[in-house]
């Protein structure tokens, strides 16, 4: 009977997959999907202001970028880290631009009502 049951014990064990834990030094998935966010609306902002002249657009662009780093108290590189680490979990980061995309739908519906 001992034996049956740790046999049942360790089936229900490697039958279950451990929760992988973020590394120390990657966002999580809420900050990396705020900060994501407004990254893309400054890239689209520099896409349509691009034909105006490109080298204000892209100082314009690189300003967006520090403002959001120093914004959400962050450096570039910890930025590089976690894009990094997100592409590698496509899961993950799919998740995180579904939550994206239902937002801006959400917002550009309000926006259209008004």
């Amino acid at each position: 009977m001992k034996f049956r049951f740790s046999i049942l014990i360790c089936l229900l064990f490697a039958c279950t997959t451990p929760e992988e834990k973020i590394p120390e030094n990657i966002l999580s998935e809420t900050k990396f999907e705020l900060l994501l966010k407004e990254i893309h609306l400054v890239e689209a902002a520099f896409e349509l202001n691009k034909s105006k002249g490109i080298e204000q657009a892209q100082n314009t662009l690189a300003n967006s970028y520090r403002n959001i780093y120093t914004e959400k108290e962050i450096t570039e590189e910890e930025f590089k880290l976690t894009l990094e680490y997100y592409s590698n979990h496509p899961e993950k980061l799919e998740k995180i631009y579904t939550h994206i995309l239902e937002q801006l739908t959400k917002e550009r519906s309000i926006l259209n009502q008004q």
